[in-house]
């Protein structure tokens, strides 16, 4: 069972990683009257002013977690099992938690949450947006980033809707998280590094149906295979999606978006681009339908929304060549995916930090649509090797995003489109793809006709 609000103000609670959802759930806890022991590796985010401020509201840093006298440790979802703490802590036997699974017992509307591998964020803030024009209070966030964990929701609400993003890492730990809406986009192979293994990164993502009653939604992608398998798990009710034909929910056809017989909105009014993108709209759809969306707010949600930062985002247009940002593309299967969005072959920058994972079906797909690659990244090497062996050799090696962006330009032509999508973590150079995706545009606005 999961604690109460009583029981938590009595209780010594340990947050291990105190980042953006650390810090937050941290000052919910202190909020309630909970002693809070905070700790984290990394000296930066102790010396950041998130910390400082808990620490003067009263949270005390305890450099040996594992030692804590603590009732509940409430756990980053980026700190595996394997950690030194995290297997200390449960050999003693204090109940383990994640931000996302806590934070979700004490807000006050439903959420709808959405998983998967790729599209997680693009289909989380559509189906927030389509709320949001159909005139609902709407709290966006959880693993959206940029954005704000569930528990910032806790010091603002109440909202009439709870639209969150939620990952494998947040999953894996989840012991009550039951959404009024679940999605379940698709599942390919990420995160293997900490999963081991496909079986076991799905196990993770089919944990968002485990706990929803039977009044409850969940909403399946029916042209994965892998999704397709969790459809007899759990008691919600359910509606699926399809780019291929007539489902029970939200289907394409004919250039329109249709949810059980009625059209929705046609597929021309979308700002957003590439198949991948109408799947998603299609989950946002079968989601805002079910949940009593008249179809004119959903058809001016679609028609109103321009996309996230770093997915697919347009950066500018210089000499008739349009620059790309798809930084948040960090596996090799939405490099496809992003690939494919475009008719014109573009000049692709990629590469970055591997994850263990396969990339032969990615270099078939750049041979494929790229008139030129720019690799960038810790990979560079193994990825032009990969490239001559499928027989491509229109590629080139760059040190820096920096001369990766110069050499783009010199090889673009008037139509042509650069396209900055990784598809690898963009941890070799950079903290993250936000970091990544920034210092992509900056260099691509500091160029000169």
């Amino acid at each position: 069972m999961p604690p109460t609000k009583d029981e938590l103000a009595r209780s010594r609670v340990l947050v291990l990683g105190l980042g953006r959802a650390g810090s937050a759930i941290a000052r919910f806890l202190m909020k309630l009257g909970a002693a809070v022991y905070g700790h984290d590796s990394d000296q930066s985010v102790l010396a950041g002013q998130a910390v400082k401020q808990l620490r003067q509201a009263g949270m005390v840093l305890a450099p040996k977690p594992e030692v804590v006298k603590a009732d509940w440790a409430v756990v980053s979802p980026g700190i595996s099992e394997d950690n030194e703490a995290v297997v200390e802590l449960r050999r003693r036997g204090v109940p383990v938690v994640d931000e996302l699974d806590l934070a979700s017992q004490f807000v006050s509307g439903p959420i709808v949450a959405v998983t998967g591998s790729n599209g997680k964020s693009t289909t989380t803030a559509l189906i927030g947006h389509i709320l949001e024009v159909a005139g609902h209070r709407v709290f966006v966030g959880g693993n959206l980033a940029p954005g704000r964990p569930l528990s910032a929701a806790l010091d603002v609400g109440p909202y009439d809707w709870y639209v969150v993003e939620a990952s494998s890492f947040q999953l894996e730990r989840a012991q009550w998280f039951a959404p009024a809406v679940a999605v379940i986009l698709n599942v390919s192979p990420d995160h293997l590094d900490r999963h081991r293994s496909l079986a076991v990164y799905a196990e993770c993502k089919f944990r968002i149906l485990d706990h929803q009653s039977m009044s409850d939604w969940a909403v399946l992608n029916h042209d994965d295979s892998v999704v397709m398998k969790a459809r007899g798990r759990g008691k919600a009710d359910r509606r699926f999606f399809s780019m291929r034909r007539p489902v029970c929910g939200a289907y394409r056809s004919g250039g329109w978006l249709y949810f059980e017989g009625e059209r929705i909105a046609p597929v021309s009014e979308m700002k957003l681009c590439g198949a991948h993108n109408v799947a998603n709209a299609l989950a946002a759809v079968c989601v805002a339908r079910i949940v009593g969306t008249g179809v004119g707010a959903i058809r001016r949600g679609l028609a109103g929304f321009a996309g996230l930062p770093h997915r697919l985002e347009r950066v500018r247009v210089l000499a008739g060549v349009e620059y790309v940002n798809n930084s948040m593309c960090t596996n090799p299967a939405a490099g496809i995916k992003s690939l494919e969005a475009f008719r014109r072959k573009v000049v692709l920058i990629t590469g970055g930090r591997e994850k263990g994972l396969p990339v032969a079906d990615y270099v078939q797909a750049v041979a494929r649509r790229a008139k030129q690659v720019i690799l960038c990244g810790e990979n560079a090497p193994k990825l032009g090797r990969a490239l001559a062996r499928a027989g491509f050799k229109r590629f080139q090696s760059a040190a820096s995003l920096v001369g990766a962006v110069r050499a783009a330009k010199a090889i673009a032509q008037a139509g042509d489109v650069v396209l900055f999508s990784p598809a690898f973590a963009s941890f070799d150079q950079f903290r993250d793809f936000q970091e990544r995706g920034d210092a992509f545009k900056k260099e691509v606005r500091r160029l000169k006709a």
